[in-house]
């Protein structure tokens, strides 16, 4: 908190402005390397996957710069006791197919020309397998399908909001016999998956 209100005070925004405003200490990397601190400016889940607003701390104006993906390598703020990441996961995108929910839930493809998909995807968990955070948006309505995205080294992203979930996962995790096994017998629901990943990881982590 003392952070929060440091960095607000440096912008000249008062904290109640910040409050109303949903801004956040935090950090930019862009493509270049270069990395800035200041203020995120929080907006929608969606939108955070396109561009993040930003105050760096050497600003003149109190105004947020709207910096797209194409231009920031990576983001995050402190919230709380945590802190949120996102990192641009670009071309690799491309593995995951753009199928989205219509009003009547039946699967739909989305015409690409009406719609942007961000590449700065929130990063749930870290390590050899991967979680990361995607929101689309359903065609027909104004709400949004959450996709929790798996990603292991450096291979392509697997969507996991389609699964059947005890099968799928423990296809997924098989070369940790524990963990399948667990997952078969449906130890783990489908909200628990960073928890998964967690556990596999650390087995990962010890076997090597």
């Amino acid at each position: 908190m003392r952070h929060l209100l440091w960095c607000l005070l440096l912008l000249g925004l008062p904290p109640a402005a910040a409050r109303a405003q949903r801004v956040c200490p935090g950090y930019v990397v862009l493509a270049n390397g270069d990395s800035l601190r200041g203020a995120v400016y929080l907006t929608s889940d969606f939108e955070q996957q396109q561009f993040v607003k930003f105050v760096p701390l050497a600003a003149d104006s109190p105004k947020p710069l709207r910096l797209s993906d194409d231009v920031v390598r990576a983001y995050g703020y402190v919230q709380g006791p945590d802190t949120v990441r996102y990192r641009n996961c670009g071309p690799a995108l491309a593995s995951v197919p753009v199928v989205l929910a219509s009003s009547r839930s039946a699967a739909a493809l989305y015409p690409t020309s009406r719609l942007r998909l961000g590449s700065l995807l929130k990063v749930l968990q870290a390590g050899r397998v991967q979680v990361y955070e995607q929101y689309l948006p359903v065609r027909g309505g104004n709400s949004f399908l959450r996709d929790v995205l798996l990603r292991t080294g450096t291979g392509a992203f697997v969507g996991t909001y389609w699964w059947n979930f005890r099968p799928r996962a423990a296809e997924y995790f098989a070369d940790c016999p524990a963990l399948a096994a667990d997952l078969r017998a449906g130890r783990y629901p489908p909200r628990t998956l960073p928890a998964v990943v967690r556990r596999y990881n650390t087995w990962y982590h010890d076997r090597h």
